[in-house]
């Protein structure tokens, strides 16, 4: 038994002139859609069928480059071109896939597949009861089952491929596959029919690490629902965090000191700690903690001063909130939680942040793998919008003051990515900004470092001193990250601009040219061809599919060329 896909494409398209060949983060909708294809096709072939117009030729060239085979049928009827298309490939049954299905689920179609094996059915079939998206539509027809049906079909459901078939439910050995792993996504619209699916095809694409062909099912939908900007991202590049904490030491002037310095250096957020020593550490069993930690509280007044300093000169608050009862009364003046390691199993506490429905930073500090997972889902028990990276992003930290670069283990962070889908950074408490450089390198999308002034951290002896950054090493981190935006760029690999202003598209690429002169209506055989730059007339890459061309006018030894062969022209 031969099963094969036949992918139903075209160029001309009212509403979205060209949708085959526009581009999805730099490769070509067509492209994208085969990529998908192959995931669910295992090594089964895969065929381009467009129409014989010369509109099409864009499509046929595209795949001659890229190696997809290709058949080109009749222009008014559909339904022929894609019978005529599985017989002379020899299929015993057909996928029919449509060029506006961007995200065909390569599960469900390895699933169907499956079940077409057994050769009991004539029609398998996803659409009826429309439990997946439109855009998702996949449908297995039996070669000389559906010949036979042509005969029947008006020159509309020539059109449409399938909808005889549907008007005739009698007709045929059916299966229906339905939708059972996401039901909320029956009936979304994830085909690409007019400008503004593109650009939401676009966003889906961008708003994942993974590449578009590699999304499953359930990670397209979570994406498509997603519409929050994320609050992840600063003024130059990552989300910087000044983690003042417990550096002002219990004195409130230093606090404001610190933080006016802070915000002089253009960070983010300023951050502090909100603490009483006995709702936090057991008098009992850590008298000496406790007594620690009763020294560095500041009262609610000057925190509620603290905030609104921050908020008055444009800069984001954030604070560790260690007290519930705390929470309350600065709740408003925080748009961003923030939970420190040491509360990362401290469920009963962290679900309350859960509840309030704010974006949620959680560093991993002291952490195992499972321990994090295991939170996370507590987090998203609680509400089902932190499964998504802009609700919640995970800082890699080890828990020490201060740590070696050996300890860093920046790794983890691409492993936390992996693992859940969400946004991650980086905590620090190494010495110097090195650390937090090869972090925004890696991806990080938030960068968290404690902050004091320089007296203190050659004069204090509190331990955090050691590893915080001052202003003048800020301001030199901010130097680095604006260089590194700027070199990282787009995930999008296409020509820039400055490549195609200064004509290189042409004069760098070679074309392809005879050494002899030729008049019009010679053949063009490739063996006789030569490839010097520029890319003028006949493009290098089409010189092999070229199939009895002629050429179009006379022409002079390497002049550029102009030649006609079946379904192309240059």
């Amino acid at each position: 038994m031969k099963i094969g896909v036949v992918l139903l494409c075209r160029y001309n398209s009212s509403r979205l002139p060209g949708k085959a060949l526009l581009p999805i983060s730099g490769r070509a909708v067509i492209g994208h859609i085969v990529d998908r294809l192959r995931r669910g096709a295992d090594g089964r072939p895969i065929i381009v069928a467009m129409s014989d117009h010369p509109h099409d030729d864009p499509i046929e060239r595209f795949c001659k480059r890229s190696l997809i085979p290709c058949y080109r049928g009749e222009l008014d009827n559909v339904s022929s071109r894609f019978a005529d298309c599985a017989e002379a490939w020899g299929l015993d049954y057909a996928v029919r896939i449509n060029g506006d299905n961007v995200f065909t689920d390569y599960d469900s179609l390895r699933a169907m597949i499956a079940i077409t094996e057994t050769g009991f059915y004539e029609f398998v079939t996803n659409v009826p009861e429309r439990t997946f998206p439109y855009g998702m539509s996949i449908e297995i027809l039996r070669t000389d089952f559906y010949r036979r049906t042509l005969e029947h079909q008006t020159v509309e459901q020539q059109e449409h491929v399938t909808s005889w078939l549907y008007e005739n439910s009698e007709i045929g050995m059916r299966y229906v596959y339905k939708n059972s792993r996401c039901p909320d996504a029956a009936g979304l619209h994830l085909a690409l029919d007019t400008p503004a699916d593109h650009e939401h095809i676009q966003r889906i694409a961008s708003s994942s690490a993974k590449p578009l062909s590699a999304l499953s099912f359930p990670e397209i939908i979570e994406a498509s629902k997603s519409k929050k900007q994320s609050p992840w991202r600063g003024r130059f590049g990552p989300l910087l965090i000044a983690e003042i904490g417990g550096n002002h030491e219990g004195n409130f002037e230093v606090a404001k000191e610190l933080a006016h310095q802070a915000i002089s250096a253009g960070v983010d957020y300023v951050k502090f700690q909100l603490y009483r020593g006995n709702t936090l550490v057991s008098s009992h069993e850590s008298p000496d903690r406790c007594s620690h930690f009763k020294q560095f509280e500041l009262t609610r007044d000057q925190h509620v001063e603290l905030a609104e300093m921050c908020q008055s000169n444009g800069v984001g608050y954030m604070a560790s909130v260690w007290d519930l009862g705390m929470l309350d009364w600065i709740d408003d003046y925080m748009p961003i939680y923030k939970i420190g390691s040491g509360d990362l199993t401290a469920w009963p506490v962290i679900k309350e942040f859960a509840r309030r429905k704010k974006p949620i930073i959680m560093s991993t500090g002291l952490a195992t793998l499972d321990e994090v997972l295991q939170t996370i889902a507590q987090l998203q028990a609680v509400d089902n919008r932190y499964k998504y990276p802009e609700w919640l992003c995970l800082l890699q930290c080890t828990s020490m003051y201060p740590i070696g670069p050996e300890d860093a283990h920046l790794r983890v962070m691409h492993t936390l990515r992996d693992v859940s889908g969400l946004a991650v950074g980086y905590s620090d408490h190494t010495e110097g900004s090195e650390a937090l450089k090869a972090a925004a390198a890696m991806g990080a999308e938030v960068l968290e470092f404690h902050f004091t002034d320089l007296n203190s951290r050659h004069q204090r002896t509190f331990r955090d001193h050691k590893v915080s950054l001052i202003a003048e090493e800020i301001q030199e981190l901010k130097r680095y990250l604006r260089n590194l935006v700027l070199l990282r760029g787009e995930n999008i690999k296409q020509p820039q601009k400055s490549e195609i202003d200064r004509g290189h598209l042409t004069s760098f690429r070679r074309g392809a040219f005879l050494p002899y002169a030729a008049a019009a209506g010679e053949s063009v055989r490739s063996e006789d061809l030569v490839f010097l730059r520029p890319n003028v007339g006949l493009d290098a890459r089409d010189a092999e599919t070229l199939c009895d061309a002629t050429l179009l006018e006379s022409v002079g030894p390497l002049e550029k060329l102009r030649v006609h062969s079946r379904g192309d022209s240059h």
